[in-house]
């Protein structure tokens, strides 16, 4: 047996350190550590072989796990009582041992003494007895990486030894492709919420401080003309701006709209309509009761207000509007939204044509909230918005 000093685990960060300073420079991925991506497979490396090594009496164990492209090896654990069973060469490329049986997902057994396989350490090629394994780490589709394990006891390895070991690389690989698809579905979810905060910003807070604008650019035009409303004007631009001030710090604490926190939809509507008036000068109806949405869940409350927020943004930009009636009802399984005004309408794409920015963000939130949108728009005669969502209760 070799009496050399038993060795703890190293880190993944450790070896990567040493493997940057013991072979030549690789090229840089921009991918998260191996303690990131791997995390409970590391985990359970660090508390199961170190014992395993005592129990079958083995002298080392190593990891060595592929990046995302399969082309670099990376040596992410190793314990036992050997520095290494590899130098750094060996999983280098496909002319080296290691990399070899990565690519081939193969078994191999290396018997010792044996001076013939030069990427061994000098620790291990030149015992009188013992062998070293390249185990692949894989499932039936997919090669993950590949283990190596040394031992320097006078009995080889059993057939039964042999089994227990490829069945634990095979759970090594369901563990890896279980951390890869938490990963991916992190950053979808991470990639949607984005997409969302995003949409809520151009709905919420740059409509707010549009609106501020206009404001401000009637009471720049009040004071042009002589009249004495421009005071008022202004102290309704400053209120408006404490408003979207607090909208901002609401986002950030909670991502959640002011406005709708305290206030069910239909008020939350009616405000928004009251600070579209007081902006634009252009006069609004609506017909709609708390009672039409009692109950409605939070998804389909959000996406109907944010869509509301953005026709009532969109008429006040471009549509030069001097009338806008709404509608807010229930049918059945669904909760309908109807906006129309009386502006200058537009073309409406063509079905795969693109479309605006506005319209993809109000399309988007129906869709997501599991309902739909049409728009109707006629030059010169005006435009209607009908969205619906899914009668669904909170």
């Amino acid at each position: 047996m070799n009496d050399s000093k038993k060795m703890e685990p190293v880190s993944v960060l450790e070896n990567q350190a040493q493997q940057e300073s013991a072979a030549a420079p690789a090229e840089k991925h921009d991918e998260p550590s191996y303690e990131l991506r791997y995390p409970f497979l590391l985990e359970n490396l660090r508390q199961t072989v170190p014992a395993l090594l005592d129990l079958l009496d083995l002298d080392a164990f190593e990891v060595y796990l592929a990046d995302k492209a399969g082309r670099n090896l990376t040596r992410v654990y190793r314990s036992g009582k050997l520095a290494a069973i590899w130098n750094p060469e060996a999983w280098l490329d496909e002319t080296h041992i290691l990399f070899s049986q990565y690519e081939k997902g193969e078994l191999r057994v290396i018997n010792l003494p044996n001076s013939r396989i030069t990427e061994l350490t000098t620790d291990i090629s030149e015992k009188a007895l013992g062998q070293v394994v390249c185990l692949p780490i894989a499932s039936d589709s997919d090669v993950y990486g590949i283990a190596s394990l040394a031992h320097t006891r006078r009995s080889l390895l059993t057939n039964r030894e042999m089994d227990y070991f490829q069945v634990q690389m095979l759970s090594m690989a369901e563990m890896i492709a279980y951390e890869i698809d938490n990963q991916q579905a992190r950053i979808q979810i991470i990639s949607e919420e984005r997409e969302r905060i995003g949409m809520d910003l151009h709905d919420g807070i740059i409509q707010s401080l549009y609106g501020i604008g206009l404001s401000l650019e009637n009471a720049r035009m009040s004071q042009m003309q002589g009249k004495n409303n421009s005071v008022q004007q202004i102290e309704k631009a400053l209120e408006a701006l404490q408003s979207a001030i607090a909208d901002i710090r609401a986002y950030i604490l909670d991502l959640r709209p002011r406005q709708l926190r305290h206030a069910n939809m239909v008020e939350g509507m009616r405000s928004l309509i009251r600070e579209f008036r007081a902006n634009t000068m252009v006069d609004v109806s609506m017909e709609g009761e708390p009672e039409d949405v009692e109950g409605l869940a939070r998804t389909q409350i959000d996406a109907l207000y944010h869509i509301f927020q953005e026709a009532l943004s969109n008429t006040a930009k471009h549509a030069k509007a001097t009338k806008v009636t709404v509608r807010l009802w229930r049918h059945d399984d669904r909760i309908m939204l109807k906006v129309s005004d009386d502006g200058a309408g537009f073309d409406t794409p063509r079905p795969g044509g693109r479309i605006g920015h506005g319209l993809t963000n109000m399309q988007a939130r129906a869709e997501s909230a599991g309902g739909g949108m049409e728009v109707i728009s006629i030059r010169k005669q005006g435009t209607t918005l009908l969205a619906w969502v899914p009668y669904v209760k909170e």
